[in-house]
């Protein structure tokens, strides 16, 4: 009745490792000082989009950066539980030889 469930540790930091590459790789860094000489409203607007997108792509970046960084330590418990497990004398479950 019971589940095995593994990890390929290997594979698994260097997703992680991609993760945290494509994380560096979102760029929320914008200057918006350009148009801070206009007054022409389609711009104007336009201007505040852009700000609210870029401040919503950095409210995401920081929610993935969360999420990468629980998903590294959920990998490195099992890992342990793993090792945990796999130290213990567990006693033979199932039938036994008569002696």
């Amino acid at each position: 009745m019971s589940k095995e469930v593994s990890i390929n540790m290997s594979v698994f930091r260097a997703n992680v490792a991609k993760l945290k590459t494509a994380l560096a790789d979102i760029e929320t860094n914008t200057t918006t000082n350009s148009f801070s000489k206009t007054n022409i409203e389609p711009f104007t607007k336009d201007l505040e989009n852009v700000i609210e997108a870029m401040e919503l792509l950095e409210q995401y970046k920081n929610i993935l950066e969360a999420d990468v960084s629980t998903l590294e330590q959920t990998g490195e418990q099992m890992r342990e539980k793993d090792e945990e497990l796999a130290s213990v004398n567990h006693p033979i479950v199932g039938p036994q030889p008569i002696r």
